[in-house]
């Protein structure tokens, strides 16, 4: 990992509007969830605010936008040639870049579940299990969208299709589909790090596995596709 990378990447994402956007995400998500409690006195739906709400929107869209706004925006303007003509390993690049991103994102989407949790009236098993949720959720996420914003222009595309096809239209239809989902994947480790079960039909030994091989394979195969990138530019 390369922290003077790693610091470009981190200005590169607060110091734009984007930045404004990812902070704004869970905070909508804590207002949501403050103002369903003041409407109806009792604490909120943990399994659709915190849940379908919150890890299956708020905490992958963090992390796309995160993951596409440190590297999408070289590959786009073409400016990565100058980044990859350094004597630096691009898994190094790769590693460094999708670090910067799961940072951001982990502490966003951590934050932003257990306090919405807190807003909602909800007990301390939701907040530890919605906190491990959104951390373990960003990381893997951001693995996987890094990916795609190394291998096509339309990264951002392919995370919402992603996102909204495959983990959300498609899900509700094939139920085994979950075992390429992030969002159960996540919810099967959540569920072994708090007391909440979550009613994800996976064993815990493969959540462990496939959660290791999104991270892996995400930031390795942003490292390969970098390596194959040409400095004449090849997109």
């Amino acid at each position: 990992m390369n922290l003077t990378l790693s610091r470009l990447a981190l200005q590169a994402l607060v110091g734009q509007r984007r930045g404004l956007v990812l902070l704004a995400l869970p905070l909508l998500l804590v207002a949501l969830a403050a103002v369903v409690r003041m409407l109806t006195g009792d604490p909120v739906g943990g399994q659709t605010i915190l849940i379908e709400i919150g890890l299956g929107i708020v905490v992958p869209i963090v992390a796309l936008l995160a993951a596409n706004g440190v590297l999408g925006p070289e590959i786009d303007d073409g400016s990565v040639v100058y980044l990859l003509s350094t004597p630096v390993s691009r898994y190094v690049v790769a590693v460094s870049k999708w670090a910067t991103a799961a940072g951001v994102s982990v502490l966003l989407s951590a934050g932003g579940l257990a306090a919405a949790a807190l807003a909602g009236g909800l007990g301390a098993d939701w907040v530890l299990g919605s906190a491990a949720a959104g951390a373990i959720g960003a990381v893997l996420y951001t693995a996987l969208f890094t990916a795609f914003s190394a291998a096509t222009r339309h990264g951002m595309i392919a995370g919402l299709v992603y996102v909204l096809i495959l983990e959300g239209a498609l899900a509700s239809l094939l139920t085994g589909l979950r075992y390429v989902s992030v969002q159960a994947i996540t919810q099967r480790l959540a569920e072994a790090l708090s007391e909440l079960d979550l009613g994800v039909a996976m064993g815990l030994g493969y959540a462990v596995v496939a959660a290791l091989f999104v991270l892996v394979a995400g930031v390795g195969g942003a490292g390969w596709r970098l390596q194959r990138f040409q400095l004449r530019g090849d997109e």
